[in-house]
């Protein structure tokens, strides 16, 4: 196929789509991508870790949250920086990673298989809980029709509806709980005791604990891929270069790709900060109600339907437990969602065959994933908090690959004026020694060293 000529490239570099500069046509434009990822997000962390944490630590567990949404940020923002500098998924450059053909793709795929399956039967087994204490079902029950009815939504339909009541669900949690806070704030001479009693950080349990906060909040790293999906889908960026047929690299473009990172990036750090700003009031609410009592496997539901008693009274009791099952259901609908897809989109890559039909794969995925994690939950019994913080543990270690992927492939494949200035590259340094220490707690806690 024969090249553009320069006068079909100008013409098409004159129909390109610029970013609104002003903040209303950002959100009426381009805002998006980053709220999926924070519903993502606002599930296990927010309402199984955070009360379990505030009611253990009280307020020194924003401390604890706030050194692990500081130090994971840079993943996601490498991520975003190649998503809207390159036009691709970050997964799709793990296929230039150093080592064996194609390892990271495999090891991708088993993240998103086998470490999603495990996620899914965590905050499935926390929905079932409230579930359970909503209509008397027993936990294990619930959890296998939630899933099944999920498994279904995933593979038979766009399930576009649900979707948006489970969003405005948790929409309402959120401003619930932000406002449980203004109404119902701790004591201040009990709030700085709280926020500067510093717990014993070599122990067992503040290990476990931040270990397991590390894993699970805001979410796990490889929630790039999920974004790149969610990113590239919107055709902004580089993604609109590659569809009209322009060369990312060429520097005439340049001053067009670095609006729409910065646009990337600004998207981005809104469902950030958002995400942050819910589970510091979740830490509040559960220091102010719950300290020093953290909800058990047997009481969580009772327990956190309560976390909003002191604010609003008692008909918070069931709009707690209403949006906590909406927040942790629309986790679960999305994982099996994101996983089959993201496992169908790697896997002919993996196996060099682009020719492959994805879609058996992503169904395949499905069936697996909800087979097993019922299995899982069937043998278990009741012990949504249990399950949590073990596998929270587990993914502070598993998902710390895609941070270096991410840095190394934003380092050999973007132009050289996208690439991180020195200051990030020392970020990005600091920030992987903390993530790397973050799953050493991890691991230590699954051996049995604490």
């Amino acid at each position: 196929m024969a090249g553009k000529t320069a006068l079909e490239e100008e013409s098409s570099a004159e129909q390109l789509t610029y970013p609104a500069a002003d903040w209303r046509g950002f959100f009426r434009e381009h805002f998006g991508p980053s709220m999926l990822w924070a519903l993502i997000g606002i599930g296990v962390s927010h309402i199984v870790l955070a009360p379990t944490l505030g009611a253990t630590f009280g307020l020194f567990a924003i401390w604890v949250f706030g050194l692990i949404y500081l130090a994971k940020y840079g993943a996601w923002e490498l991520g975003i920086r190649y998503n809207y500098g390159t036009g691709k998924n970050p997964v799709q450059g793990y296929r230039n990673l150093p080592g064996p053909k194609n390892w990271a793709l495999w090891l991708s795929v088993l993240v998103f298989t086998g470490m999603y399956t495990a996620i899914t039967a965590a905050a499935g087994m926390s929905t079932a809980a409230l579930v359970a204490a909503l209509t008397g079902l027993e936990t294990s029950i619930a959890f296998v029709l939630l899933i099944g009815f999920a498994g279904a939504l995933v593979m038979f339909s766009r399930y576009s509806l649900l979707e948006k009541v489970l969003i405005g669900f948790t929409a309402a949690l959120g401003v619930l709980l932000l406002l449980g806070v203004v109404v119902g704030p701790p004591e201040p001479g009990t709030a700085t005791a709280m926020a500067f009693t510093v717990p014993d950080l070599t122990g067992p349990v503040f290990v476990g604990l931040f270990a397991a906060a590390a894993g699970f909040a805001p979410s796990g790293f490889s929630t790039t891929v999920l974004v790149g999906s969610w990113s590239t889908a919107k055709g902004d960026g580089a993604s609109e270069l590659r569809e009209k047929g322009l060369d990312p690299r060429d520097p005439a473009y340049h001053d067009y790709i670095r609006a729409w990172i910065a646009t990337g990036r600004r998207d981005f750090n809104i469902g950030y900060a958002f995400s942050f700003a819910l589970i510091t009031a979740m830490v509040v609410l559960a220091s102010n109600v719950l300290y020093p009592n953290p909800p058990e496997d047997a009481n969580f539901a009772l327990v956190i339907g309560d976390i909003l008693g002191d604010s609003f009274g008692e008909w918070s009791f069931y709009a707690m437990l209403l949006g906590g099952f909406a927040a942790l259901y629309s986790t679960v609908i999305t994982l099996l969602d994101g996983a089959s897809r993201a496992t169908a989109d790697i896997l002919p890559t993996a196996l060099e065959n682009e020719e492959m039909d994805s879609e058996p794969i992503r169904k395949a995925v499905v069936v697996g994933v909800v087979l097993v994690s019922s299995v899982t939950v069937l043998s278990l019994g009741n012990v949504p908090v249990t399950l949590v913080l073990f596998v929270a543990a587990i993914l502070a270690v598993t998902e710390i690959f895609f941070y270096p992927a991410n840095w190394y492939i934003v380092e050999n494949e973007l132009p050289e004026p996208f690439r991180p200035s020195r200051r990030w590259h020392a970020y990005y340094v600091v920030s992987l020694v903390l993530v790397s220490i973050f799953g050493l707690m991890g691991a230590a806690v699954r051996l049995g060293f604490l």
